[in-house]
């Protein structure tokens, strides 16, 4: 991927595309997470703490997937060679 050697910012900020969603979708959850779940029992349990939990457990789910797909496929990972190539280019260095 030379994205970053033709200058194409466009492109690279395109291809981080996991890494947004994983942050917004773990901002909803903390909106619906309930404190001291694990402590209440079951049945004092009101149906709004069920749902707000229910959501929280989706949106945490979903977050983590995000961020799961967002370091296998994103080029922001230092890991990536996408983001070495990012960083010599920025850095002025040859390859």
């Amino acid at each position: 991927m030379a994205v970053a050697q033709h200058g194409d910012h466009k492109k690279l900020l395109a291809e981080i595309m996991y890494l947004g969603p994983a942050f917004l979708f773990a901002a909803f959850a903390s909106l619906f997470y309930v404190p001291g779940f694990l402590d209440i029992a079951l049945g004092m349990l009101t149906p709004r703490q069920i749902v707000s939990e229910l959501l929280f457990v989706v949106f945490a789910l979903i977050s983590l997937a995000a961020l799961a797909r967002s370091i296998e496929l994103d080029p922001v990972w230092p890991w990536r060679p996408e983001f070495r190539r990012v960083m010599n280019w920025l850095l002025g260095r040859t390859q």
